[in-house]
């Protein structure tokens, strides 16, 4: 997986050089990053966290780095960075909540079968591998327990209004080890939100497989 990986990031490289804006990103200090991208607004869920606006053009071209050229330096910064909001967010609910205390569970939204045989990877797996990497301590990470058993377009692509989208994720995922999930408090990760549906089907699923917390992480909304 790893070779496909870089082997399709060299040719995009060779056909598509990258912009000069990328790599002043790629160069970027994380705090950098943070105080130059536009914050994600607008989160009317509670349970949804996310760190930058979508509809920053930056913000789309460094998604686009990630989702579609695999770019494993623009995964470890944005890795890095989300680790550092979860974890900040994880202590603050602990103090309200005590399950918090304990080490949550970190699932990346699956992608379907066909997906992954036209992308290659799944660039939620390389977000969740790289803040595992980072603090192996403060989240057990696994790609393995949540399956999309269905293929449906991307949702921060489509035009459909958010009731189509809903129907369309209806029973998409599932759970393939309920174990691991009962009774654990779960952090789903996503590189982008938009309507909220593909972390309401994930979270209709956990809560099925008997999680007690679920908290939603994606880098844009």
């Amino acid at each position: 997986m790893h070779i496909i990986r870089e082997t399709v990031e060299y040719f995009l490289d060779f056909l598509f050089p990258k912009t000069i804006s990328l790599i002043e990103i790629e160069g970027m200090s994380n705090q950098m990053l943070l105080e130059t991208l536009s914050p994600a607004t607008d989160l009317k869920d509670e349970n949804i966290l996310a760190v930058w606006s979508y509809k920053d053009k930056t913000v789309k071209e460094i998604i686009w780095e990630l989702k579609y050229k695999g770019n494993k330096k623009i995964a470890l910064k944005l890795g890095s960075i989300l680790v550092d909001v979860l974890k900040s967010e994880i202590a603050d609910k602990a103090l309200f909540e005590s399950l918090w205390s304990n080490t949550p569970l970190l699932l990346p939204i699956p992608i379907s079968n066909k997906r992954r045989r036209d992308r290659g990877w799944n660039q939620t797996e390389m977000l969740g591998e790289v803040m595992q990497n980072i603090d192996s301590d403060a989240f057990e990470y696994s790609k393995d327990i949540l399956s999309k058993t269905k293929h449906s377009d991307s949702q921060a692509r489509s035009h459909a209004t958010k009731r189509e989208r809903e129907e369309n994720l209806v029973n998409s995922i599932v759970v393939l080890n309920t174990e691991r999930v009962r009774g654990r408090c779960v952090v789903v990760l996503d590189d982008v939100t938009t309507s909220g549906s593909t972390f309401g089907e994930a979270r209709r699923a956990l809560k099925k497989a008997g999680a007690k917390k679920i908290l939603c992480l994606a880098v844009a909304h």
